[in-house]
């Protein structure tokens, strides 16, 4: 694809201001963000002090691959979320092969947003191994957020590849906002290999 055609694309495709893609794309660009979340969301949130205690008990005492992605499939505030996904990343070659193996049967929402960061931030670069495993993901909401990391993270033969797939979902999914992900997606790679 030409510069000129993904030019065309992403000003003729749609670009929802508000998205759980947007929001994790945001989150990556400014990730002090997340921390001055987590002291916001320290100070008003609503949890009783023994849940709290007992999440970050949980957190402090997980070590274990298996213990962690426990940890990642429940609720939590973004603070305690950064911890558990710092956890995982200090043991990132015991718990990739369990990330990868879950990406591909999950459809919950927590685990999928946490497996984003993870390889988001991870120090080994997932992008072949999404290309190569997509069309086993079950999940179409785990299929759109992984195409963030192929837009932070992988290069620009994978641009055909998303806006295929940002067409496809908001062809297929109109009521949802999962185009948005590849879209972004291909906003990323054309600034880091197409100016």
């Amino acid at each position: 694809m030409t510069k000129k055609e993904v030019r065309r694309f992403l000003n003729t495709h749609r670009d929802v201001e508000l998205s759980a893609a947007k929001f994790e794309y945001s989150l990556h660009l400014c990730r002090n963000v997340e921390n001055v979340m987590f002291k916001l969301a320290e100070r008003v949130n609503k949890r009783d002090d023994v849940d709290k205690k007992t999440i970050e008990e949980m957190i402090k005492k997980a070590s274990s691959p298996d213990e962690i992605i426990k940890l990642m499939r429940k609720e939590m505030v973004t603070g305690e979320r950064v911890k558990v996904i710092n956890k995982a990343i200090d043991i990132e070659e015991e718990i990739l092969p369990l990330i990868k193996s879950r990406v591909l049967t999950t459809g919950q929402h927590m685990f999928i947003e946490n497996a984003l960061k993870f390889f988001l931030r991870c120090k080994t670069n997932c992008s072949q191994w999404i290309m190569e495993n997509y069309q086993e993901i079950r999940s179409e909401y785990m299929k759109s957020m992984l195409c963030l990391v192929l837009g932070f993270r992988g290069d620009a033969s994978m641009i055909d590849f998303l806006i295929e797939e940002a067409e496809r979902f908001e062809r297929d999914y109109p009521d949802e906002n999962y185009d948005q992900a590849p879209f972004l997606a291909v906003q990323e790679l054309s600034v880091r290999f197409l100016n």
